[in-house]
């Protein structure tokens, strides 16, 4: 017996259920595949755009990729600003580092705008270095979003070990 969530997410389950006809079929602006935490914030912040939104979920709201993520927001993107910056040069690469440096306070001012029963602790992340490549990525992210201002720190390996959970 495979491992739960061991299949590639995109291809579709056995127990998928049938297709359904959109709710009272009327028509929509956006259709969002996916009830998992970012296709409901999509599908929220769509709305709230004034667009008729239709979300479908083949299970349980919540029960897929996004919505097992451990409950652990971090900010950023795979890329760090100065990859971002040469690739999509100093406007656009300048937005998208804003907008990776903004997406954890996103999804707490969601919380806080919503008026969400959700209990979290915002202390901070740790990144943790397993490989030699790892940690120069690491100390090369750090001085890149100091040198934006940013309030980060490397740790060292003792520090890590010792830090509070």
């Amino acid at each position: 017996m495979p491992a739960p969530f061991s299949d590639p997410i995109w291809q579709k389950p056995q127990s998928a259920a049938a297709p359904q006809a959109l709710v009272g079929g009327k028509p929509v602006d956006v259709v969002i595949i996916g009830g998992g935490i970012m296709g409901l914030s999509t599908a929220l912040h769509a709305a709230r755009f004034g667009f008729a939104v239709q979300v479908l979920e083949a299970g349980e709201i919540g029960q897929g990729a996004s919505g097992l993520n451990g409950g652990q927001v971090i900010p950023g993107l795979k890329y760090d600003p100065e990859w971002l910056l040469e690739h999509f040069g100093p406007e656009r690469g300048e937005i998208l580092v804003n907008f990776a440096a903004s997406t954890a306070d996103a999804v707490f001012e969601l919380i806080r705008d919503e008026k969400l029963a959700v209990p979290f602790v915002r202390n901070g992340w740790i990144q943790a270095a397993h490989t030699e490549t790892a940690l120069k990525a690491a100390v090369n992210r750090d001085r890149q979003w100091r040198n934006r201002g940013a309030d980060v720190r490397l740790l060292s390996q003792t520090e890590i070990a010792c830090a509070p959970a």
